[in-house]
This record gives structure tokens, C-alpha cells and sequence, in this order.
């Protein structure tokens, strides 16, 4: 074998050498970027998964939001209409109640008067008074009436009083005392005393 084939062998064992470790980085470069591209692909599926459960969460938190505001307006609504509900039976059984109320007569309107009239004198004590009753009752609540009234409640201060009457058409009922200075008045006609009441009925209804 001569000098140059020998040459020529070991230049290809070399290019043989050089060629199979090419290969080999080669492969391991392409190994190592799939291992890569397999991370990035997993990291993405990841991220993506976590974005859509977070998407998914907002969704739901807005939803049980709507939801929730969707049934308090409900409740609301349902709440409003029955106050309107009830403040309509209480305003419809006191129109009635004031309704039978100024149709007393008799024994039981003169009963009724006498207890309003005595009611207010105690709260106001002495003085001149102008007092307003319905015109039904005008034969009733006379001047000497509110003095003998003014005696059984206040004693010997009520000879002090003094009384003016003056029937009203709107009054259904009960008497309206006012000062004639205007610096008292005190208001027991039915009305205003069946108004106190409903009050006192809104009140407890409400706590209930």
C-alpha cells in the first residue's frame, strides 16, 4: 500500500469522525429543541388553561352578581308593592272607620264630644279659646256646654275660660281648639285623631 492510499484512508476515517459527531450534535440540537418547543407547547396549554379559568371565574362572579342584583330589585319590587298594598287597606279601613265615626249620633256622639272636649281642656288649661266642631254638632257644643266642661276638668280655674264656637262643614266630627292669640291649639277633631293612630299602626307594622 503506498504512502498516498494511506493518506487518503486516514482523511477519510477523519471525514468519517467529523461527519458522525456533525450527526450527533446535530441530533442533540434537535433533541434538545423539541424538548424545548415540548415545554414552550405544555407552558402555553398552561397559561391558556389558567386565562380560561380565570375568564371562566370573572364570568361566574358577574353572573352570581347579576343574579343577585336580578332578585334584590325582586325583593324590592315585591316589598314596594305590598307597602302600597297596605298603606291602601290602612288609608281604606281609617276612611271607613272616620266614615262610621261621623255617623255616630245620639248618646254615643255626645259621650264621644264630652271625652274630646275635657282631653283638650286638660292639655291647654285656662285661656280664650275659638273651637271648631262639625255643624252637626252645633246644637251640642255651645258656649255654655265648653264652660261646664272646662269646670269638671280645671275646677274653679275653668270660670276663667272663655269660648267661641265655630261650626265647619269639613269637620265630620271632634273639636279643634285654638287660642285666640294663636299661641295654642290642640287638634281632637276624628280625623286627626284617627291620622295618630295610623301612625302608631304604621310604626308597629314596621317593626314587626
Amino acid at each position: 500500500m503506498t504512502r498516498t492510499v494511506v493518506m487518503e484512508n486516514q482523511e477519510e476515517r477523519l471525514r468519517q469522525e467529523i461527519l458522525a459527531d456533525a450527526r450527533k450534535k446535530a441530533e442533540r440540537i434537535a433533541a434538545k429543541a423539541d424538548t424545548e418547543r415540548e415545554q414552550a407547547l405544555q407552558q402555553f396549554k398552561q397559561e391558556h388553561e389558567q386565562k380560561r379559568q380565570s375568564h371562566l371565574a370573572e364570568v361566574r362572579q358577574e353572573a352570581a352578581r347579576q343574579v343577585r342584583s336580578i332578585q334584590n330589585s325582586i325583593g324590592m319590587e315585591i316589598r314596594r308593592r305590598w307597602l302600597n298594598k297596605r298603606e291602601e287597606a290602612i288609608n281604606e279601613f281609617f276612611q271607613t272607620v272616620l266614615s262610621q265615626a261621623g255617623e255616630c249620633s245620639g248618646k254615643r256622639r255626645q259621650e264621644s264630644l264630652c271625652f274630646l272636649a275635657e282631653e283638650a281642656l286638660q292639655a291647654l288649661s285656662t285661656g280664650a279659646y275659638l273651637v271648631e266642631c262639625a255643624k252637626a254638632d252645633a246644637a251640642l257644643v255651645t258656649e255654655d256646654w265648653l264652660f261646664e266642661r272646662a269646670i269638671a276638668v280645671l275646677g274653679d280655674k275653668g270660670r276663667s275660660c272663655a269660648f267661641s264656637v265655630n261650626p265647619r262643614q269639613e269637620i265630620s266630627g271632634g273639636l279643634r281648639f285654638q287660642a285666640r292669640d294663636g299661641s295654642l291649639s290642640f287638634d281632637n277633631t276624628y280625623r286627626n285623631r284617627l291620622n295618630d293612630l295610623r301612625d302608631i299602626l304604621r310604626r308597629r307594622l314596621a317593626e314587626e
